[in-house]
């Protein structure tokens, strides 16, 4: 087993071109995350979970992060931050796209690029690529 570790919110590559945000609210008329993934909901509770890769198929992975439900309310304060334990687990033979799709009622992902020296983007004109006849 690999030591404990705190799990990093922020995403992080190795040569950070664009960063930003994401969230996502997920569908009430399908399965749990938990169920799409293979964790038993009635004793997991996914908390988080990251996918990265992506150039190349084989190199997509996808993460989560759950609590067992008896511990889910167990958080702790250590070194002045309060915090959860939970397992991480490297979820096996799925896209992470197709998780995602299963799971989406609506997702939102905001980039930037990582060197604009502009702390706001004021939008002035709007078009279409490829430009749309007028209605």
């Amino acid at each position: 087993m690999e030591e404990p570790y705190v799990w990093r919110q922020e995403a992080q590559v190795t040569y950070p071109d664009w960063k930003g945000t994401a969230q996502l609210d997920q569908r009430k008329t399908t399965d749990t995350l938990e169920e799409v993934v293979g964790l038993d909901p009635d004793k997991w509770i996914i908390v988080g979970f990251d996918i990265g890769g992506f150039e190349r198929p084989e190199s997509r992975k996808m993460h989560v992060v759950a609590a067992t439900r008896e511990h889910f309310s167990e958080v702790r304060e250590l070194d002045d931050a309060l915090e959860l334990q939970v397992t991480d687990f490297l979820i096996h033979n799925v896209d992470p796209f197709e998780i995602l799709q299963k799971i989406t009622h609506v997702f939102e992902m905001r980039m930037r690029i990582r060197h604009l020296p502009a702390e706001r983007i004021r939008v002035v004109n709007l078009k279409d690529v490829p430009e749309q006849p007028d209605e």
